[in-house]
Formats: structure tokens, C-alpha cells, sequence
């Protein structure tokens, strides 16, 4: 199996206020799902809450489904916040068969999934 990382895919971490960013852009699938996984883990103690920005994923499968399903769980034991910035139609329609849309913490936009209270 090719697990390599393609090149059209890019990770963009970063503290925002009190908030840790994760940015994929391209592909969220079994290739990057690692990386980005590293990146969440790599949130500083201090970090209130923990932002998934999907907006700029051009894809997304099953193992990004796992992926923030498990950043849910892992943020609930932690009690860190999570808030999920909607992706595109595409994306967001995956989320909403396996009816987890209204079960995860979605926000339309960065500024608002930082405000998470």
C-alpha cells in the first residue's frame, strides 16, 4: 500500500490566541491522515481548544472521518474544546450520511470556531 504523501497536500499548525490550529489542504485520506494526526498531538498543554479548519480539503475519507471522531474523544478525556470549520459540500456531505454532522461541533468560519465557549 502507498502511503507516501502527496504532492498536492500541505498542513498549515499554528497557535491562535488561546486555540491550536490544524489546517489541512488537499487530500485528508490514508496517506496524510498521519500527519495531520501528529500535528493535533503536538497542541501545546496551555491551548483551550483545538481547531480543525476542513475548509480547504479537496477530499476526505473514511480514516479523516476516524480521524475526527478520535480529535472528539481525545479533546472530551483532555477537556480541551474542539470545533470542526466546515469544509466544502463534498466533505461536509460525509459527514452528515454517517450522520455525524449534528453530533460534531462545526463552525462556518476560523474566527468563530476560536471563540468556542
Amino acid at each position: 500500500m502507498d502511503t507516501e504523501i502527496p504532492v498536492d497536500f500541505s498542513l498549515e499548525v499554528g497557535r491562535e490566541g488561546r486555540g491550536w490550529v490544524v489546517a489541512p489542504t488537499g487530500e485528508l485520506d490514508l496517506a496524510t491522515v498521519d500527519e495531520v494526526r501528529e500535528a493535533m498531538a503536538a497542541r501545546p498543554s496551555a491551548c483551550e481548544v483545538l481547531v480543525i479548519d476542513l475548509s480547504r480539503l479537496t477530499f476526505l475519507d473514511t480514516s479523516g472521518m476516524r480521524l475526527v471522531v478520535e480529535a472528539l474523544q481525545d479533546t472530551q478525556i483532555s477537556g480541551v474544546r474542539l470545533a470542526l470549520v466546515r469544509g466544502t459540500e463534498d466533505v461536509q456531505r460525509l459527514f452528515a450520511v454517517a450522520r455525524l454532522e449534528a453530533r460534531l461541533p462545526f463552525f462556518d468560519d476560523l474566527p468563530a470556531a476560536l471563540d468556542v465557549r
